[in-house]
């Protein structure tokens, strides 16, 4: 039974602002999770010569952007009032440097730049290798972590631009920075994903600083670093100059920010140990709640804002396999309708899905190969890929269950689980139930529900109730489901097979 809203009004409205290397978007909710105003605008990326970098001028529009109009909106609904909190939701491994007056250095990193890999091998060999991060961290040092960032510009950044950095902060913290002034902060969930915290303590682990060749860079990069605070100590009120813009009487309180695969985790519902959420969005995702880190080195695992731990693994290939493959605008119903006439298996056609590496399957470099050769009928092409995602994620899941992973609940989300095919084909494949979250707002919805948690704890603090109000009561508060899809018995064999041959595939 979940604890219940005592503290809040019924009318109070709750934000989450969601900010990807594809867009950006703010959405206000109410109390049981309902939209009531969206604001969205894309992301522009520089991608010259194989990186992914974020204009950080553009990330600060896009705060303030998305404030003005998500206030105009609330102001039409004579809803403005009842905004009392926000949460932040922001690619992980995606970070920057700033100065003193909050402006750039450089570009912020993303998460998907692929020169990122050869800096990482320097790094983990002048710490000593895996075991050692291990140590040090309680944890792995991903590929596309933050101090990746640092090593590489070790080359690529001058010693003056070292000097005058001020800050190095993910995603999520230059966000909430924009939108309060403080940049003086970061989470556990954000501090999770620049491989130089200590998953034990919930603290900076200096000693990994030692991926950085230069003595001097060491000690600045170590002054850099933010203050790490917990899940209830708010980030802090709207910033005068943003209420006074868009003449907001009462700042709504802004709450320490998630990486993307917390806030879809939380979106997904799926809070508790032994729970996995699947997101099937730009990138494809299998994430689960643990009580302790994995078992082994190959997923990767990050601490959680409200204290146990996430399992991670996620693939570049999502949408953007499907995007490749079905170009622009395609007609998903037809599609699926033709898909539904073709067998499980395609009668023999298959496809490896990678428009991308993917490097925590040896993948290291585009393979998107058609077996024995690309079909020209649009729903074979539609099935076979769909069929392909759903191998992927069960590699992942797979690999869930070899590191300790002991599965009680799948929940999906993301834009691809509105393919009821899709999500049939997926229940198959790994013979599970699925449930599905009626929301595709996954990750905005998951950090307006931790903003819930944490501005519910704080009212009780202030009036001296001491029940507990945590994360899982408010995804019951919020998130909702459809009716769960189960596997559909004649298919399961079929896909076992198939599944087999995907995996034979991958290691050869």
């Amino acid at each position: 039974m979940s604890e219940p809203i005592r503290c809040l009004s019924d009318d109070a409205i709750i934000t989450g602002w969601d900010f990807s290397t594809g867009s950006v978007k703010c959405l206000a909710f109410d109390l049981q999770g309902k939209v009531l105003a969206e604001s969205r605008y894309p992301t522009d990326l520089y991608t010259e010569g194989g990186v992914s970098e974020l204009n950080l001028m553009l990330l600060e529009g896009q705060a303030r952007s998305t404030t003005r109009d998500i206030v105009d909106q609330l102001k039409q609904l004579k809803k403005d009032g009842s905004w009392v909190a926000g949460g932040i939701s922001a690619t992980h491994h995606t970070a920057g440097r700033i100065d003193k007056s909050f402006n750039p250095i450089r570009r912020a990193i993303c998460w998907n730049d692929q020169t990122l890999a050869e800096f990482h091998a320097v790094g983990l060999h002048r710490l000593g290798g895996a075991s050692q991060v291990q140590e040090l961290l309680g944890g792995p040092w991903a590929v596309r972590y933050s101090l990746s960032h640092l090593v590489k510009d070790e080359t690529t950044l001058s010693p003056e631009q070292w000097v005058k950095t001020w800050r190095m902060l993910p995603h999520g913290p230059l966000a909430s920075g924009y939108l309060t002034g403080n940049f003086n902060v970061i989470s556990i969930s954000s501090a999770s994903s620049t491989g130089i915290m200590n998953f034990r303590t919930a603290k900076w682990a200096k000693g990994m600083l030692d991926a950085l060749q230069n003595l001097e860079y060491r000690k600045l990069a170590w002054s850099n670093l933010p203050k790490i605070i917990d899940m209830k100590q708010p980030v802090g009120e709207l910033s005068k100059t943003l209420c006074e813009e868009t003449k907001l009487v009462s700042a709504p309180i802004i709450y320490p920010t998630l990486d993307d695969q917390a806030a879809g985790l939380v979106g997904g519902g799926a809070v508790d140990d032994g729970q996995v959420a699947i997101i099937l969005g730009n990138s494809a995702v299998v994430n689960s709640s643990a009580k302790t880190p994995p078992q082994y080195d190959s997923l990767d695992a990050m601490r959680l804002n409200w204290g146990p731990y996430l399992w991670m693994r996620c693939y570049s290939n999502g949408a953007q396999f499907l995007d490749r493959l079905l170009g622009p605008k395609p007609d998903w119903a037809k599609l699926e309708a033709e898909a539904r006439k073709i067998p499980p298996g395609c009668n023999g056609v298959s496809v490896l899905p990678f428009v991308l590496a993917e490097p925590s399957l040896n993948v290291h470099k585009p393979r998107l190969v058609w077996t024995p050769k690309k079909p020209s009928k649009p729903g074979i092409i539609f099935r076979a890929a769909l069929e392909a995602l759903a191998y992927l994620i069960a590699v992942g899941v797979k690999e869930h269950q070899r590191c300790g992973q002991k599965i009680k609940r799948i929940t999906v989300s993301g834009g691809i689980s509105r393919s009821s095919l899709m999500l049939e084909i997926l229940a198959s494949v790994l013979n599970h139930r699925l449930d599905r979250v009626q929301s595709n707002e996954g990750t905005a919805l998951g950090a307006a529900v931790c903003a819930l948690a944490g501005h519910e704890m704080n009212l009780r603090k202030q009036k001296g109730i001491a029940t507990k109000f945590t994360v899982a009561d408010a995804v019951a508060q919020m998130i909702h489901f459809s009716e769960p899809v189960q596997p559909i018995p004649e298919l399961v064999p079929t896909y076992s097979v198939e599944l087999k041959k995907f995996e034979a595939t991958l290691k050869s």
